[in-house]
Parts: C-alpha cells; sequence; structure tokens
C-alpha cells in the first residue's frame, strides 16, 4: 500500500487496525516461508518433523490471517483495502513500514482505550460469527450426522454469554459512545446477510472446525477473566443505556438472515433458531456480568480464537 487509499481516511481507527493485523501477519508469513524454513541435519534421518512443523506453522499464519479478512469484510473495510494490505505484508512489509500508512490511532486518540475498543470488536464479530455457524450447523443436521456431545453445545452457550460480558463490561468501563455503538454492533439486515452469506459457503468440514473451535473452553475462561480483571481495575464505570445485542438477539437476527437469502429453507431456519435460543439462559441484561465475576478459576487456562483484549 505505497500510495494511501482515500476510503480508508473515512474508517474508524479500529477497522484501520484490522488492515495493519492482516497486513502484519502476512508480513510474517513471508519471513517464515523465505526465511524460517529448517536446515537438515544429518542426524535427521527421514526428518519430515522440522519441515511438517514449519508447514504447520505457515498454514497456522494463513488461518489467523484469513479469519480477520473474512472479520473485516464483514464489518465494510473495503475489499480493496484488504487486498492491498494482504500484498503488501507478501512483499514483507509491515503496516509501519509502508510510506503514507493511514494512522491507527486518530489524533489525540488513547491508545489505551483505543485497544479496549479493539477487544469489543474482536468479542462482537466471535458473537455474530457464532450466532450464523450455531444456527446453520444445526440446519445442516450436524447433530445426526456426528455424535452428539451435550458439553460441547452448553459450552458453546456458555462461552457466548461470556464473551457478551466482557464485551458489556469493556463497553461500561470506557463509555462507549452511540456513534461508537453503531459502530461496533449494529449490524444492519444487509450486512447479517453478507455475515450469513459467507457461513453459508463454508463447507461441511469449515463449518463444523469452527464450530467445534468456538465450543474450547478456553474461550470461556479467557473472557471472565478478562471480565474480572476489567471489574477490579475500574471499580466505577460509566452508566450507560447501550449494550451490545445479547446472544438471544443475535441468534435471531443470524437466523432472520438465513431465511431471507434462502426463503426454502425459512420454516425449518426458524425453528432451529428458536431451538438454539431456548439453550440460551434467559437474557439478563448485566447479571450476567455478575455470574461471569462469579465463576472465574474453574476452566482450562488454554484461550480460544481471537480473543477480545483486556487491561
Amino acid at each position: 500500500m505505497n500510495q494511501p487509499l482515500p476510503e480508508l481516511e473515512r474508517l474508524p481507527s479500529w477497522k484501520v487496525r484490522l488492515l495493519e493485523r492482516i497486513q502484519n501477519l502476512s508480513a510474517v508469513h513471508a519471513r517464515v516461508l523465505m526465511q524460517g524454513h529448517p536446515e537438515y541435519q544429518p542426524h535427521y534421518g527421514e526428518g519430515h518433523i522440522p519441515i511438517q512443523s514449519w508447514r504447520a506453522h505457515l498454514r497456522a499464519l494463513e488461518a489467523d490471517r484469513g479469519e480477520i479478512e473474512i472479520h473485516a469484510a464483514a464489518v465494510g473495510v473495503p475489499s480493496v483495502a484488504i487486498a492491498a494490505a494482504q500484498a503488501a505484508g507478501q512483499r514483507g512489509l509491515q503496516w509501519d513500514e509502508v510510506s503514507h500508512a493511514v494512522p491507527t490511532l486518530r489524533h489525540g486518540e488513547d491508545p489505551v482505550r483505543g485497544h479496549m475498543v479493539d477487544g469489543i470488536t474482536s468479542d462482537v464479530w466471535q458473537l455474530e460469527h457464532m450466532a450464523v455457524i450455531s444456527v446453520e450447523h444445526r440446519l445442516r443436521g450436524f447433530d445426526g450426522r456426528v455424535a452428539r456431545d451435550a458439553g460441547a453445545d452448553a459450552q458453546f452457550e456458555a462461552n457466548m454469554v461470556a464473551l457478551w460480558a466482557r464485551a458489556d463490561t469493556t463497553a461500561h468501563v470506557i463509555g462507549v459512545t452511540a456513534e461508537e455503538a453503531s459502530q461496533l454492533w449494529e449490524r444492519d439486515g444487509a450486512g447479517w446477510q453478507h455475515l450469513a452469506g459467507v457461513v453459508r459457503g463454508y463447507d461441511d468440514a469449515e463449518l463444523h472446525e469452527r464450530w467445534r473451535t468456538y465450543a474450547w473452553p478456553g474461550i470461556e475462561h479467557e473472557a471472565r477473566r478478562g471480565s474480572d480483571d476489567l471489574v477490579l481495575a475500574h471499580q466505577t464505570h460509566a452508566e450507560l443505556d447501550l449494550a451490545p445485542p445479547t446472544p438471544h438477539v443475535l441468534i435471531h437476527r443470524a437466523t432472520e438472515a438465513i431465511s431471507t437469502i434462502d426463503p426454502t429453507m425459512s420454516t425449518t431456519t426458524a425453528e432451529i433458531g428458536s431451538a438454539v435460543g431456548a439453550a440460551l439462559p434467559d437474557d439478563s441484561g448485566r447479571d450476567w456480568v455478575s455470574e461471569a465475576s462469579t465463576e472465574t478459576g474453574h476452566r482450562t487456562t488454554d484461550s480460544g480464537p481471537d480473543p477480545g483484549y483486556e487491561l
């Protein structure tokens, strides 16, 4: 991205930081590809483990970048900007190494607050993605094709609750404005249909892999710990009427979006959406934050995909 794209000047800084992450991951991938391959040693014999580890590292970097690209596209970052960031990274250039790069923080923007906005962005994205994946997973009949794992189902729901609690807590701590709330979590119908179209484009293996990833207990652990740390670090927070959409609302919106892009499945989708929503705890506003603070410590310590940021 040697020349600035006019579209970037109008993007909120958190979207610019998504582009920064895409470019930097692409640059790391390029470096590992070109310079990070293992050197064969005579005592290796067949020596397949080092080369397999190198390839696995490359695939992991590519997968991480791909998820951020899906996120960026789903929140309206121009496709030309995403492609430009990836191309610059593939040339080995980090974001801050490109001339005319758009600043990732606007003039006067608090970097700590920006970091916490990124956390809300990450959590809301995971919640929206999970909502559509959950409905689509049942719509494709995975419950009948793989052994039913009630524990994974319950964990998926618990993860949604914990992510919502952390996003809500963070929003109250930083005092999210109405304009920020509109950008961060008020996805319109067209946006939901775009996201549903992306998820519907996953093949069965991709869909189930993502569903299983989002059912990882470490997601709940990390989100609950993040909520607790925020509460301890900030004894006071803004009194806001604004809050991210609850998991129930997100499941409803995901159901509507899938039904809209595939009307032939509207009845089945509505039934599945109701079943998924019924499995979640009742919406209880900020009571979920209290729940997140009382159960910390009983989960595993591993974190899930793209965890939200904490302070």
